[in-house]
């Protein structure tokens, strides 16, 4: 899993210094790759981040198809649809006190993007820990018609699990 998180990250930073989009402020100053489509693509994907932290499962779901797929490669769990994306929001923002989702850097090109975000919060109902946690994640997005078609996001679910307690540190030896 942790190669494959590499590839992912390499891919994120090759694409962004490929279509110079290092940063916002060359996205906006580079006319080769400038387009209202990809405008607008960029919006619905920081519209979404914003929504996760509104804590509002109805405006998640709004950046979503009808027919988008959502998978959260970690957990194992895929949602299909609108109304399972909602559900799954709604049962995120229960579970998870102080949900909060950092962008840390993103790379938006023709339909779609790739965002570097820290995920938060404090564990309240999933394992009922009450530990605070905190993971980086990347989720590789694509968008079609001004919503979101397919969502994947790629975190080490272990990293979660040492921070929670329920499973050994780095330091602690396995026996």
């Amino acid at each position: 899993m942790s190669r494959f998180l590499t590839v992912i990250v390499f891919v994120f930073l090759f694409s962004a210094d490929l279509f110079g989009q290092t940063n916002r402020e060359n996205v906006k100053n580079t006319p080769r790759y400038a387009s209202s489509r990809s405008a607008s693509d960029k919006t619905v994907i920081e519209q979404l981040f914003i929504a996760w932290n509104s804590h509002d499962a109805d405006k998640v779901a709004a950046a979503f198809g009808e027919d988008a797929v959502y998978e959260d490669v970690a957990a194992g769990h895929i949602n299909r649809g609108r109304a399972e994306v909602r559900k799954w929001a709604e049962e995120a923002f229960v579970v998870i006190e102080n949900f909060k989702i950092e962008v840390v850097r993103s790379s938006f090109y023709k339909g779609g993007g790739v965002v570097e975000w820290v995920w938060s919060g404090t564990d309240k109902g999933l394992f009922k820990t009450g530990k605070k946690f905190s993971v980086r994640g990347v989720s590789v997005i694509e968008v079609h018609r001004g919503k979101i078609s397919s969502y994947k996001e790629f975190y080490d679910f272990s990293t979660v699990m040492r921070q929670l307690g329920l499973l050994p540190t780095d330091k602690e030896k396995v026996t």
